[in-house]
């Protein structure tokens, strides 16, 4: 019993805060103005380019890849790759994408030296976007390949 009570009693409190908060203030209470790092009306809009995730796969074309200096499964070079699939930043079709240091992981049974063509390959990486209503002349999305993953093509 003394639970239920309890509990109604705080109802009881919440309802009463609600109730106050609703209410205007007072005439003779001046409005706080606004601090100087906080203005009260939005910055415009920036349009800017930022970068996104960069998901897509496909079947290799071509590959022309070197290990890099940089450390152990890195790989510079250029893929050229028939793009099937790709998050919603991305177009697809046969492109050609230069790396610089990339993670490559050549799956079992894929040639390191020379992968065959028709190979399975992911790529993720960053591209350059504009924000929503922004003019896209005279833009073109940069892509940055940090990760490739190459599988022997399917049977």
């Amino acid at each position: 019993m003394r639970k239920i009570l309890v509990l109604a009693g705080m109802c009881a409190v919440g309802l009463v805060g609600v109730a106050q908060a609703d209410k205007p203030p007072h005439p003779s209470h001046p409005a706080h103005p606004a601090h100087p790092s906080h203005p009260a009306t939005p910055s415009p809009k920036s349009c800017a380019p930022r970068a996104v995730g960069y998901n897509a796969r496909g079947t290799l074309v071509a590959a022309t890849l070197t290990p890099a200096t940089t450390g152990h499964d890195r790989f510079s070079g250029t893929l050229a790759v028939n793009v099937t699939n790709a998050n919603h930043h991305a177009t697809t079709g046969s492109q050609s994408f230069t790396l610089t240091g990339a993670h490559v992981v050549f799956h079992h049974g894929v040639d390191v030296t020379a992968p065959a063509a028709g190979s399975r390959v992911g790529l993720h990486g960053k591209i350059t976007v504009l924000p929503k209503d922004c003019a896209t002349t005279g833009f073109s999305p940069t892509i940055t390949i940090h990760g490739v993953d190459i599988r022997v093509a399917k049977s």
